[in-house]
This record gives C-alpha cells, structure tokens and sequence, in this order.
C-alpha cells in the first residue's frame, strides 16, 4: 500500500481540483444575476432596478462585467442582448435612467427587437435545416 500513496494522494488532489474548477464555473455570475445581485431594485416596479451614475456609466459596468451577445440603440435606451436574456438601460417615466431585466425574453425570440438588427432576431432552431417540416401539403 504504501508504494502506491503517492499516486492516491495525487489522483484524490486532482479530483478535487477538477471539482473546485467545475464549482466555480458553475458559480460564476451572468450580467443579469450582477444586475440583480449589485443594484438597488426599484420599489413596487418587478425587474427594474436604478443605474449607477447615468446610463453610459451603467452600461459600461454591466458591459465589463459581462460582454453582450448584442446590442443596440433606440432612442435613449441602451438595449444589450445575453443568450435569450435583455438588459435595457435608459430612461422611464420620471426616472432619468432604470435597469429593466427582461429574462428569457418572449418578445426577443418572437422578433420583436428587429429594429435593432440582426443581432436580436429571432433564432432558429439549433436541429432545424430550414426546409419544410413536412404535415399537410408537404411533399
């Protein structure tokens, strides 16, 4: 036993660290758990939240935090594009700028932010080829 003790130690070591490296992967935070971890909520409004200075300010943080997928410009909201989830940044009613979180957005993936281009269109299916899926009619 003790000349493979070496060899135990060093395969428990390293399925330890593979654990710890997957722990931290999977812990790791998306911008939309930082919006939500590191931004006062706004009181009685659901997923809005206040910027932090003015809103190149906010979306430079978030932005550092995590890169969007995409983003774009309409009027004077920021819109930034994570997977299916939206950030908007920019002003609402009397607030002169408010983070919304739009999660697993409905209207994203129905191509309702077509006006910002191409980058928040809805996506295809991943197994789709794009011919037709056959039912009535198909040939």
């Amino acid at each position: 036993m003790n000349r493979y003790r070496g060899w135990i130690i060093a395969l428990v070591g390293g399925v330890m660290v593979i654990l710890l490296g997957l722990v931290l992967v999977a812990a790791g935070t998306n911008a939309v758990r930082y919006v939500r971890e590191n931004y006062t909520p706004v009181a009685g409004a659901s997923n809005t939240y206040e910027c932090r200075g003015d809103k190149a300010a906010t979306v430079a943080d978030i932005t550092a935090h995590e890169r969007p997928d995409g983003s774009g410009q309409q009027d004077q909201t920021e819109y930034l594009r994570y997977g299916d989830d939206m950030i908007l940044v920019g002003p609402s009613g009397a607030m002169r700028c408010r983070v919304q979180l739009d999660q697993n957005s409905r209207t994203l993936r129905s191509g309702g932010f077509l006006f910002l281009g191409g980058a928040f269109g809805p996506r295809s299916p991943a197994s789709s080829s794009g011919g037709s899926s056959g039912g009535f009619g198909a040939k």
